[in-house]
C-alpha cells in the first residue's frame, strides 16, 4: 500500500462527495486506501458509505476533535505515506505523484505540501512559520495585521529588524522551498517519520495539531517541503461553517488560542508562554473594551455582537488558565 488518504469529516456532506468523487477521478497509479472518520456529524453520511464501497467509513460515537479522529484513521491505515485531506477539498488530477515523488527521492523529507486554491481561483496561504510572540502580537492586535502585510510599507520597514517569516506567512508560492509547516488541509507525511516522532497530539481539539505535528518531526531532524507543481482546490470553512455562522466562528477562536495556549506551554517555556498571556490579555482587552463601546452606540443589541463579546472573554479567561487540554474540560 503506497497511499493512505485520511478525510475527517464534520457536517461536509455535500462537499465530502465532491472530494472523494475527485480521488476516483484522480485515478492515481499506485495501490492506496480512504479513510473516511465522521466525527459524530448530525447529518448521516451512511449513503456515501454505499455510494463508495471502496473506501472505508468510520463512525465515532462522539466528536473527538481533528487529531483525535486523524489518528484513528492513521491508526488502521498501512500506507507507506499518509495524506492528511480535508473534506472540503477538490483533487486536482496529478497532484498527488509528485508529492509522493519528492519524498521518495528527499529522505530527510518528512512533510510535503501543496498549492492551494480556493474557490474563485485565488491561491492561499498554505505555508506558514512556527509561532512567535511577534505573530501572535499582531494577531491579538487584530487591527495591526493590515500594518504588516509583505506588501505594506511598515511590512517592508519591519522585515529589516525581524524575520519576514514571524510577521506572516511565506509569501512565494511559485517555487520549491523549505518551509516550517504547511496547512493541513493537504499534507502529505512519511510513514517512518510518523513512526519515529509519533502521533498527532490529540490535546488540540482543532486547529495547531498539524503546527505541534511539524515541530516535532523538525526537532526530529526532518523537513517540510511546499511543491508548486502540485495543487488542489479548498472551498474553505465550510466543515465549520464560517462563513455564515458567527457563533462557530467565535468559538472556533477559543479552541484557536487554546491550542496555542497549550504549544507555547509544551514547547517554548514557562517565559515566552507567560508573554503570550500578556500579549493576550493586553490584545483582547482592547478588543473588548471596543465590543462594548460598539455596544452602547448600537440601540438594540445585535445577538452577533453578544456572541462576539463572549468570546473575547472567554479567550481572555483562558490566559489566566493552567490547563489547555480540551479533553479534561469535557
Amino acid at each position: 500500500m503506497v497511499l493512505s488518504i485520511i478525510i475527517v469529516n464534520y457536517n461536509s456532506k455535500p462537499v465530502l462527495r465532491r472530494c472523494l468523487h475527485s480521488i476516483l477521478e484522480c485515478q492515481l497509479p499506485f495501490p492506496y486506501e480512504v479513510f473516511i472518520i465522521d466525527n459524530a456529524s448530525d447529518e448521516s453520511i451512511s449513503d456515501l458509505k454505499d455510494e463508495f464501497q471502496a473506501f472505508v467509513f468510520v463512525f465515532n460515537p462522539a466528536n473527538i476533535g481533528f487529531a483525535g479522529a486523524c489518528n484513528a484513521g492513521i491508526l488502521q491505515s498501512s500506507g507507506t505515506y499518509v495524506l492528511l485531506l480535508n473534506p472540503d477539498t477538490v483533487l486536482n488530477p496529478g497532484s498527488l505523484p509528485p508529492m509522493i515523488e519528492y519524498l521518495e527521492e528527499h529522505r530527510d523529507v518528512a512533510v510535503s505540501g501543496c498549492k492551494i486554491f480556493d474557490s474563485l481561483g485565488g491561491i492561499e496561504h498554505s505555508t506558514h512559520s512556527f509561532p512567535t510572540l511577534t505573530k501572535e502580537f499582531f494577531h491579538a492586535n487584530e487591527f495591526l495585521k493590515s500594518l504588516v502585510r509583505y506588501d505594506s510599507v511598515v511590512g517592508g520597514l519591519l522585515r529589516r529588524f525581524i524575520p519576514a517569516k514571524s510577521l506572516n506567512s511565506y509569501s512565494d508560492h511559485s517555487s520549491i522551498m523549505e518551509v516550517d509547516h504547511v496547512t493541513g488541509a493537504c499534507m502529505m507525511v512519511r510513514r517512518a517519520a510518523i513512526d519515529r516522532v509519533g502521533l498527532l497530539d490529540e490535546a488540540f481539539f482543532l486547529y495547531n495539531e498539524e503546527v505541534e505535528w511539524s515541530y516535532r518531526m523538525k526537532c526530529a531532524g526532518y523537513k517540510t517541503v511546499f511543491l508548486p507543481g502540485s495543487s488542489i482546490i479548498h472551498h474553505f470553512g465550510y466543515s465549520t461553517k464560517q462563513r455564515v455562522q458567527k457563533q462557530t466562528a467565535n468559538r472556533l477562536l477559543v479552541e484557536r488560542y487554546r491550542g496555542m495556549f497549550y504549544f507555547f506551554q509544551k514547547h517554548y517555556g514557562f517565559a515566552k508562554l507567560m508573554l503570550l498571556r500578556l500579549i493576550v490579555i493586553q490584545g483582547f482587552t482592547l478588543r473588548l473594551f471596543l465590543a462594548y463601546i460598539k455596544r452602547i452606540s448600537h440601540s438594540g443589541l445585535s445577538p452577533f455582537l453578544v456572541q462576539e463579546i463572549q468570546c473575547l472573554r472567554s479567550i481572555i479567561e483562558l490566559a489566566f488558565a493552567n490547563n489547555f487540554d480540551w479533553r479534561k474540560e469535557r
